[in-house]
């Protein structure tokens, strides 16, 4: 991967080219409509109804809409795509991108404070301002293109072509003659067929074809691949080796393989995903208004409270009010104190009982649970359950108090009948313990069975790969045998991971069984393993005696195996490898550290080490899966423990774990 700078900041959807989109109205022909792009040459138009923008429409979605219908019964909102992910003119380039992320789109509506539509914006062009120079890194069109690339015979009919590109969510189908292109039929390519009121499925695909399309070899750089469809204004093109059809090039081909240079922009905007979904309702709180937040609570059977710091409610959805019979007037901006008296006695009281309690929750940073019995309208009593979580500001003040209330009437009568049927309960335990190791020893079955599927193909793969690789090496080009040996490579990287997997599941299920053990002993063991599997090493490995510890002999093994065996992996490249095992207490705490001199590692990505299939070294450097850290955090905090990495480039690294 190509390590230039990703650095657009401060650029945004006005330093890129927009389309124009006209208007149709939605209640206009299709085939008028889908004329209106073409004598205008723009990809899309927005499509209105009653002066509301309500979609926008393109060829692909005009023609695609065709599949099975009859494009003179269609209107242009029969065809459009509603609600088109929305941008405005200042939106920074970083951010457009996330909603396209978010969205799983490939373009953008770009409209003006006002909601005024402005123009639309295509994902490649949003990629090319954030650093398209990195194309000229990409090797090859092989490494990029779709490796099955779908295709009609020129006998078939041009529905049959709209029905693969339809299957296969895809712009293009090639049509073949001996498995070499003669043509290529695009979305493009059939709208102005579609806005003549042309039957699809009465022409051939001969008749709408572009005939002998520009092809390129799989060796061809991306970077030539890309400006040769800059200079056809094309976005498709053929790969074609030994004559013969062997891949497809799509311009969205190019746009997915540029997304894996910018990995860390993407998994923050992951880790933005996960940060609004945990805060979802606080953040709409904060962003929209009473009346939005309403709209979206008051479906919700719970109910919701939310206070400003004074205890007054400012939110309160149906179910609330329901529960105390009150409406919004009544208590919108208002304490209970304030509007206790438009409240029927037996529901007063409990209405004050919450308030006490509210007043209590800005007490509890962590939140405040508790029940209570609200009588109900036809006279039963409604156990509810209330969460209470205070909210405050970057400087500590009171923001405001968030209250959610379930009613738990079943779940109380459901605990009343479990506690009168308590003579039965160890029989009904028994049975679902009975089921759930059914249950697991199905699981295990099965992952074993999965493994084996797996595992067999592979072993085909790798086997018959070296078969050739042996017996046809004069046969072969450099490039092929090259190629063969990647195949070998990836099939054994993949059955390492299967195996690794299914280590990293069993350790997760094996049950705990505790014993004193003599951890410096079983280090040495390792050790000695180590040393005995690689003798020409120059290595010392320090075991420090007498440390001794309570926990699962085998998984702690696995534990040390881990360790030490990064550590001797990772100091191949040192003359003499220094290892060590060690122990110390920390305020009352035991800690165990493997440290070592090897090539160590950026401390900033240590939270990465523990995540399965993360690697930070190169695998051509160091093997390995990115499982077996991943297995070593599960061991230790099924102990109670946890584990954490010290490290710097060049310095060695030291693993510290606890045991609880």
């Amino acid at each position: 991967m190509n390590g230039t700078a990703f650095d657009p900041a401060g650029r945004s959807i006005r330093s890129i080219r927009l389309f124009p989109l006209p208007p149709v109205d939605a209640t206009m022909p299709l085939t008028d409509a889908l004329r209106v792009l073409l004598d205008q040459n723009v990809p899309a138009a927005l499509v209105r109804l009653q002066g509301t923008v309500i979609g926008i429409l393109s060829e692909r979605s005009a023609v695609g809409a065709c599949l099975g219908a009859d494009a003179s019964r269609l209107t242009a909102r029969d065809a459009c795509l509603l609600n088109p992910p929305v941008c405005g003119p200042d939106t920074e380039l970083r951010e457009a991108y996330r909603l396209l992320v978010r969205h799983d789109s490939r373009d953008l509506l770009v409209c003006e404070a006002d909601g005024r539509p402005t123009g639309l914006v295509a994902e490649s062009d949003i990629l090319s301002a954030l650093g398209m120079e990195h194309y000229a890194h990409l090797d090859q069109v092989g490494q990029v293109m779709s490796l099955r690339p779908r295709s009609v015979t020129e006998t078939a009919s041009t529905e049959d072509a709209l029905r693969v590109m339809r299957r296969h969510d895809i712009g293009s189908v090639v049509v073949v003659t001996d498995q070499w292109p003669v043509g290529i039929v695009t979305f493009h390519d059939l709208s102005p067929r579609v806005a003549r009121g042309e039957r699809l499925h009465e022409l051939p695909v001969t008749d709408v074809m572009v005939r002998d399309p520009i092809t390129i070899a799989p060796h061809t750089s991306v970077w030539e691949a890309s400006q040769i469809m800059h200079r056809a204004r094309i976005r498709h093109l053929p790969v074609v080796h030994h004559d013969r059809l062997v891949g497809m090039l799509a311009e969205h081909d190019i746009v997915t393989s540029l997304e894996g240079r910018y990995v860390a922009f993407l998994r923050e905007i992951i880790v933005e995903q996960e940060r609004e979904l945990i805060a979802q309702q606080v953040h709409i709180a904060r962003r929209e208004s009473e009346e939005s937040l309403r709209r979206i609570i008051d479906a919700s059977p719970d109910m919701v409270i939310v206070k400003d710091p004074q205890g007054c409610w400012q939110i309160a959805n149906r179910a609330a009010l329901e529960l105390f019979g009150l409406d919004h007037d009544a208590c919108h901006g208002r304490a209970e104190e304030a509007f206790a008296d438009r409240v029927p006695q037996p529901r007063r009281e409990a209405l004050l009982r919450y308030a006490a309690a509210s007043r209590h929750a800005w007490q509890s940073p962590d939140g405040l649970r508790h029940s209570d019995r609200v009588p109900a309208a036809e006279g039963a009593d409604v156990h509810v359950e209330f969460i209470e979580k205070p909210m405050f500001g970057a400087d500590g003040a009171p923001s405001m108090l968030v209250t959610l209330g379930r009613d738990i009437t079943d779940r109380v009568r459901a605990e009343d009948a479990v506690r009168a049927l308590n003579a039965s309960l160890e029989e009904r335990v028994a049975q679902r313990t009975r089921e759930l190791r059914a249950t697991l020893a199905e699981l295990e079955t099965f992952n074993y069975s999965i493994s084996h599927d797996l595992s067999t193909p592979l072993r085909a793969i790798d086997g018959f790969s070296g078969i050739v690789m042996q017996d046809y090496a004069d046969q072969l080009d450099p490039q092929a045998l090259e190629y063969l040996r990647r195949v070998r490579d990836a099939s054994r990287r993949m059955a390492r991971m299967i195996d690794d997997l299914l280590d990293l599941s069993r350790h997760s299920r094996k049950p705990l069984e505790r014993s004193p053990l003599d951890l410096s002993a079983m280090a040495r063991s390792v050790a000695d393993e180590l040393v005995h599997g690689d003798p020409g090493r120059q290595a010392h490995i320090h075991v420090e005696p007498g440390i001794e510890a309570e926990g699962d002999p085998g998984l702690l093994r696995t534990v040390l195996q881990n360790l030490l065996g990064n550590a001797w992996k990772f100091t191949r490249p040192q003359a003499c490898a220094d290892i060590r095992f060690s122990m110390r207490r920390r305020q009352g705490e035991r800690i165990f550290t493997v440290s070592d001199n090897g090539v160590g590692f950026d401390a900033a990505h240590a939270a990465h080490l523990f995540v399965p299939f993360q690697r930070y070294h190169a695998e051509e450097d160091f093997e390995g899966s990115g499982i077996g850290l991943s297995t070593v955090q599960r061991i230790i905090s099924r102990h109670g423990g946890r584990i954490w990495a010290e490290s710097a480039p060049g310095q060695g690294c030291s693993f510290h774990f606890t045991l609880g």
